[in-house]
């Protein structure tokens, strides 16, 4: 009987510590698992998050898929909330941009998201900007876009990352321009721009590729240093124009979940992000679509978020007022 009575305990016990607060489940994933999109579909962060997830469900197990949510708004920070405040079980992540979504944070903003406290999960690409106009647009030189004449010019962005690059390189190039921030995503500001309702934007290298192949937009700078990747013959870059600290104005995208995960579960949720960010099929995607890749661990991200926020900080001045 005593027997019974300590084996009953005993079972008891381990009920108790499965149902506490913090453990997960040992069948954890056990139903799909979904990858916030804060912009609209089509964009660069679309392709590299359906990317990624389509390889992690492999490294996951089970019959387990990881879904792709477009959430637009808010210049991308609807979607960054909506992570931050989903349940800490595993089942929510997201791809985020640096430094957009740590805007509110930089200008003293009520935080609804924590970039401090997120769980990182690793990086997937750095992006390179370049400042680009349509055919219509009246600047076509850099030269006539920083004289300003005959007027400011219309610069479309979504807000977030793309307006904080906008309105720090226009600033450190004392140019004035009017910012048109009501855009979904990336491809939508190049669109406006080719219609000529923007005279320019900022374009990710990934997004504005085949359009500067086709003739439709022009890179009049790009916000890399000299021979750096992907810098196009001909195109000035921010060692020409003697401001090298504009390469800094670079698109991070990386994967973060909710804080708070249980300790196995974030284990192995980053253990799945990871192989699939060293995986040979993304590695194959990643040259057949021409996307660049550039995997970081759970450490690269964070180290890029704590320099990107000290940039941003450095330029606060830059972001208010305009």
């Amino acid at each position: 009987m005593k027997w019974v009575i300590r084996h009953v305990a005993r079972l008891g016990a381990l009920a108790a510590l499965a149902a506490a607060p913090g453990s997960a489940c040992a069948a954890w994933p056990e139903r799909n698992i979904d990858v916030i999109v804060p912009y609209a579909a089509g964009g660069g962060f679309d392709l590299y998050a359906r990317a990624v997830g389509k390889i992690m469900e492999r490294h996951l197990g089970g019959n387990v898929s990881v879904v792709a949510r477009n959430m637009p708004g808010a210049a991308g920070l609807r979607g960054v909330v909506a992570m931050f405040k989903a349940p800490p079980d595993g089942y929510t992540f997201a791809i985020i941009d640096l430094p957009g979504a740590m805007q509110p944070q930089i200008l003293g903003e009520p935080l609804q998201a924590d970039l401090d406290k997120v769980t990182w999960l690793g990086i997937v690409n750095i992006g390179t900007y370049s400042l680009v106009v349509g055919k219509p647009s009246p600047f076509q030189t850099l030269e006539a876009f920083r004289s300003g004449k005959p007027r400011a010019p219309f610069i479309a962005t979504t807000g977030g990352n793309m307006l904080a690059a906008a309105k720090i390189a226009l600033a450190t190039l004392r140019t004035d321009a009017k910012y048109l921030t009501s855009f979904q995503g990336g491809p939508d500001t190049h669109l406006a721009v080719m219609r000529g309702e923007a005279d320019a934007a900022m374009g990710i290298d990934l997004t504005i590729q085949r359009h500067v192949e086709t003739g439709e937009l022009k890179r009049l700078l790009a916000f890399q240093r000299k021979g750096s990747r992907s810098v196009q013959a001909g195109v000035p870059t921010v060692d020409d124009i003697g401001h090298p600290e504009l390469a800094n104005l670079s698109l991070y995208r990386l994967f973060a979940a909710p804080p708070g995960l249980p300790d196995d579960v974030r284990a192995r949720l980053i253990d799945a992000a990871q192989k699939a960010l060293h995986d040979p099929e993304l590695a194959q995607w990643s040259e057949t679509t021409n996307s660049p890749i550039d995997p970081g661990t759970p450490a690269d991200a964070k180290r890029f978020y704590e320099e990107q926020k000290a940039f941003m900080q450095r330029n606060v001045e830059h972001l208010k007022g305009r």
